[in-house]
């Protein structure tokens, strides 16, 4: 296993540690008073009662440096990894769950909801049920795996709260307020809670994706001091949830909706 020390570059984190939001193909607006005003579906979601995960045999090829398709490759794999994670869960409760679509490009810029860049180049397009991720020229020339599969497992996060009814209902009081500071405290809920479901994911994987405990706690670290913005919230609270989800191992953990605003803000 790599060293997490050497040829991890800060650019390169933070394209990858800092992954993107569940954006809707159009948004419209409007208050979102606190989390005391959210709705059941995502303060009381049955998803929460599905118990610890159990682990996946998730053993994908590390990707080679310079090779794109290998990355590809690893990508899809870690996605089928999740479906297996997530089924479980869903059935749990006694739903049925439906995979995403992965699209990863290696050219362009543009998908159905908006701009991949450098700072965020993956997204989840809830209409189409699509994860969209654009490989960087420098993970392509000097990948980082462990990274790579918490990108998609946070992607794939967002595609659990859309098939869970959590987007839905985060969208309809979205588009009710107007207040700025409820808007970014309701993003970074959103966000905060598909970091907490990659924890899960990554907790469920750690012998076999797996997960080296250095190069974790130096993507924690990363992430805590330099992953803050207004969609995702600072840093510290990205790393606490992401913490959180793998120490607990269950979706039920992840409750960012009803957490203080200090812990999500």
């Amino acid at each position: 296993m790599r060293n997490p020390l050497i040829a991890v570059v800060p650019g390169l984190l933070a394209g990858l540690i800092v992954t993107g939001t569940a954006a809707p193909a159009s948004a419209t607006t409007d208050t979102a008073k606190s989390a005391s005003s959210a709705p059941t579906a995502q303060t009381r979601n049955k998803l929460y009662r599905s118990g610890m995960a159990k682990q996946v045999a998730c053993s994908p090829t590390e990707p080679r440096k310079g090779s794109a398709a290998s990355i590809k490759l690893y990508l899809q794999y870690v996605a089928k990894c999740n479906d297996i994670l997530w089924t479980r869960q869903f059935k749990a409760v006694g739903w049925q769950f439906s995979r995403p679509r992965i699209v990863v490009m290696t050219s362009g810029t543009k998908s159905p909801c908006g701009t991949l860049t450098s700072w965020s180049p993956a997204h989840y397009c809830p209409d189409s049920r699509t994860i969209y991720v654009r490989l960087l020229k420098s993970q392509i020339k000097d990948p980082f795996p462990l990274v790579l599969a918490k990108t998609m497992a946070h992607e794939y996060g967002h595609h659990v709260q859309q098939r869970s009814g959590i987007i839905g209902a985060y969208w309809s009081n979205y588009n009710r307020t107007r207040n700025t500071t409820a808007r970014n405290l309701m993003s970074s809920r959103l966000e905060q809670q598909a970091e907490c479901f990659a924890g899960v994911f990554l907790r469920a994987t750690e012998d076999y994706l797996p997960v080296d405990q250095r190069e974790y706690d130096y993507v924690v670290d990363w992430a805590s001091k330099h992953a803050t913005d207004k969609a995702h919230g600072k840093g510290r609270n990205q790393a606490w949830w992401l913490e959180r989800g793998f120490d607990s191992a269950s979706p039920g953990a992840c409750n960012t909706w009803v957490a203080p605003n200090a812990r999500v803000a």
